[in-house]
């Protein structure tokens, strides 16, 4: 008890030693302080998962926007060419797309690597990557974040349906095209078969957090052999 104190409790007639202590004793500034801590932690602990919360969130809305403008600018171009010169095939399957888009509408589609308007699509099984190379030089159309990518060819051309031995289902795939008559049965879309190909699908899983995402992309294109 501090002198002070115990002059106040002498003088309202209570002794010394029963008299109430205006201090805090050590054990009670033991718990408060571990009461503090605990409270401190607690706090900080969730200070930080609401920073991780909002990181992540921040991160899907890039993926899913970088996503969309991707199907976009695809969907456009895809729709604007006027020829689709060539098609890659790795395991069954398309990987690589090479279209024509007469930007400036002079009538050709021009190499310049200023302003290309000869595009090729390309998806990267390996490295999971999707690229865009045209005028000599190669971006990734997605920084990251890309599960699958699927591309897929068809023709308006119904007389080929099921001419690679399936029922005819109303689609014409490349694959009928290239066992048809006017195919070449290498197992690839080229030669004449390219010329008939007006419908071209892109269906791309991207991964959002912890789940996926499915963007598609279907063109029909209908400026096809419009050039000089």
């Amino acid at each position: 008890m501090t002198a002070h104190a115990a002059a106040r409790s002498a003088e309202a007639g209570v002794p010394a030693e029963d008299a109430p202590d205006a201090g805090f004793t050590m054990m009670e500034m033991l718990v408060a302080m571990v009461l503090f801590a605990a409270l401190g932690s607690v706090l900080i602990g969730f200070a930080m998962g609401s920073s991780r919360v909002a990181d992540d969130v921040r991160e899907s809305s890039n993926v899913v926007g970088e996503a969309r403008l991707a199907v976009e600018r695809m969907s456009r171009e895809l729709r604007q060419a006027a020829e689709l010169s060539c098609a890659l095939v790795d395991g069954g399957k398309v990987v690589s797309l090479t279209v024509g888009v007469d930007f400036d509408g002079d009538g050709t589609v021009e190499d310049d690597p200023a302003d290309p308007e000869r595009l090729t699509y390309t998806w990267k099984p390996s490295t999971k990557e999707l690229t865009l190379s045209g005028g000599g030089s190669t971006v990734q159309v997605l920084a990251g974040g890309v599960v699958a990518a699927d591309i897929r060819l068809r023709s308006s051309a119904w007389i080929h349906d099921g001419a690679d031995g399936t029922t005819p289902d109303g689609t014409t795939t490349w694959q009928e095209l290239d066992k048809s008559s006017i195919g070449n049965k290498n197992g690839a879309p080229d030669g004449a078969e390219l010329a008939l190909i007006d419908l071209v699908s892109v269906e791309l899983l991207v991964r959002d957090g912890d789940s996926q995402r499915r963007f598609t992309v279907q063109a029909d294109m209908r400026n096809r052999g419009v050039t000089a």
